[in-house]
């Protein structure tokens, strides 16, 4: 097995992870959305609530704690968007290493390649240069 073969085949497998990273990055980021969406939702109650009204002390206090139970709510939905995009971003590190480590990969083919082509025109070179001489000192020997 040739050296640019293996490396086209660490190459393909380099790419498979980045892909991997790229999919898990998209359903990191789904889970922003989604997180978002649930700290809009507790945002958009929050305002709708009216607040504590006067009369029934029972109802009273059953407002008070709706209140601090939608504030509340609407907290633990913040922390649950601030973990997402905390993962969200581990993800985004995790794909940047994998398209490095795939970069570094195709530079490593390339180069492989380069020197292929270089020592098949070496080699060809070669084979000129013994021609050319097997006619210059065949000639005069004769």
């Amino acid at each position: 097995m040739s050296v640019g073969s293996r490396l086209a085949a660490v190459l393909r497998a380099r790419r498979a992870q980045e892909d991997m990273a790229r999919g898990d990055v998209a359903k990191a980021n789904a889970e922003v959305a989604r997180a978002s969406a649930g700290v809009t939702r507790r945002e958009e109650q929050l305002d709708g609530w009216s607040g504590p009204e006067g009369g029934d002390p029972t109802a009273y206090l059953a407002s008070v704690a709706a209140g601090r139970a939608m504030a509340q709510a609407l907290g633990a939905a913040e922390q649950v968007r601030r973990e997402a995009e905390d993962a969200a971003t581990g993800r985004q590190d995790v794909l940047r290493e994998a398209a490095t480590r795939r970069r570094t990969v195709e530079k490593l083919t390339e180069r492989a390649a380069d020197q292929a082509r270089k020592d098949e025109l070496a080699a060809a070179q070669r084979v000129v240069d013994d021609l050319w001489g097997g006619r210059t000192t065949g000639g005069g020997q004769e």
